[in-house]
């Protein structure tokens, strides 16, 4: 096996040389959040792949569109390489160029274009997103002739999945239509009961695609995640809701739910393995989504950052007790690590002479009695723990011992 993985390494070639690392800025609306983000992450990314529109079937399967208005002056102050996205719904008819859809499709690269170049930017690259089933790969191709034939001398790129190359001679003649492309290695495991095993991004995989990918011979950036989505199940254990940043923060309270998010270390050490070692027609990472701050489900920008440069979270929490009025002591975290992390699943609390005569949970840790004078606040296995950044405090309870007494606070990992 190692044997054939050398001969392989040596076909396709691999370098060692630094990356490219970019970004997709993926609102419908831009916030005065996402402009902030662009003037201060700039200097950090090599480009942006901007979402322009969204094209997709409505009422009686008649095609419609949502326009985005980016705020190209922005973009042009930043001086990076910009990226028009167009986004395309699920669609599985004809690809022929008088359907309805491929004309609502090239309508909206043709006002892409015009709106960008009217701001007196040039785009680097068009970028049409379609998650294409992997049957119509044929038809897709024609839909990219024809968008080219819009294009002049433009670049055109698409999103790819990893399913595709399942058809190799169709996914070879897909990509030939396309000066690069983009392979998405995240979102493609689905829990389906929720006892599932799943992972937004496995490392492994995402490896696996990414020396599949550099077979065809196509320059290529992978894109990996920076985000999470929220899964519920109804009481029978399926799966009925799929949920991302806009989720409501409104739970079913007859419903469990789970969280699947991208592991900034396990993305970290992807960065890491790529700067080594990756193909050499591999140009970089893109990162799905630029993180703009207060997001329920994506990374902080500090976490991002750290990242992108291959670091890892070190020691991350730090517990300690604070007396406040009356004698009631609060037992707070403190999360220390630049990368953001789960908050503990447990904290001990003991002591060796003296009683607890209330105590009581907060940010939905409970408590439970330990042996030889001690508490411990434990967080529902029910409930899947958030992401918290750096300087994060959490009061998670209290206690109030009948007299006072050295109160002894730890950490208890999973491994203990």
């Amino acid at each position: 096996m190692a044997a054939i993985f050398l001969i392989f390494s040596v076909l396709v070639g691999h370098v060692c040389a630094d990356m490219s690392q970019a970004a997709y800025v993926w609102q419908r609306s831009w916030s005065p959040r996402v402009e902030l983000a662009i003037k201060t992450q700039a200097e950090q990314i090599d480009g942006l792949t901007v979402l322009c529109a969204e094209v997709m079937r409505g009422y009686q399967d008649k095609p419609t569109w949502i326009n985005v208005l980016p705020n190209w002056e922005l973009l042009k102050q930043s001086e990076l390489p910009i990226n028009l996205a167009i986004r395309a719904g699920e669609y599985s008819d004809s690809f022929e160029a008088d359907q309805p859809m491929t004309q609502c499709l090239l309508g909206e690269v043709r006002k892409a274009l015009a709106s960008v170049r009217a701001a007196g930017l040039e785009p680097a690259a068009v970028e049409i997103d379609f998650d294409c089933a992997t049957r119509n790969l044929e038809g897709y191709a024609e839909w990219l002739r024809l968008i080219r034939e819009e294009l002049g001398g433009v670049p055109l790129s698409i999103t790819t999945l990893p399913t595709w190359m399942s058809r190799p001679e169709a996914f070879a003649d897909l990509i030939a239509e396309v000066d690069h492309f983009v392979l998405q290695v995240h979102s493609v495991q689905r829990a389906h009961t929720i006892d599932s095993d799943a992972l937004l991004c496995d490392p492994q995989l995402a490896q696996h695609w990414t020396l599949q990918a550099a077979r065809f011979g196509k320059p290529y950036h992978v894109a990996l995640p920076t985000y999470a989505y929220r899964l519920g199940y109804d009481d029978s254990g399926k799966l009925v809701e799929v949920a991302g940043e806009n989720a409501s923060p409104m739970q079913n309270p007859d419903w469990r739910y789970r969280v699947i998010r991208a592991e900034p270390d396990a993305m970290s050490s992807l960065v890491r393995t790529f700067r080594v070692d990756r193909p050499a027609n591999c140009l970089g990472v893109i990162w799905y989504r630029l993180p703009i701050g207060q997001e329920l489900h994506n990374w902080d920008p500090q976490t991002w950052r750290a990242v992108m440069a291959g670091r890892v979270g070190g020691d991350t929490w730090q517990a300690h007790a604070r007396t406040s009025s009356g004698g009631v002591v609060e037992i707070e975290l403190i999360q220390n690590s630049e990368i953001a992390a789960e908050p503990p699943e447990q904290i001990l609390v003991s002591w060796g002479e003296g009683t607890a005569l209330a105590w009581d949970g907060q940010r939905q840790y409970s408590v439970i009695t330990s042996p030889d004078h001690g508490l411990i606040w434990q967080w529902p296995s029910t409930i899947s723990p958030p992401l918290l950044r750096n300087g994060t405090r959490w009061t998670i309870g209290w206690l109030r011992m009948e007299s006072a007494a050295e109160l002894n606070i730890s950490i208890i990992h999973n491994d203990d």
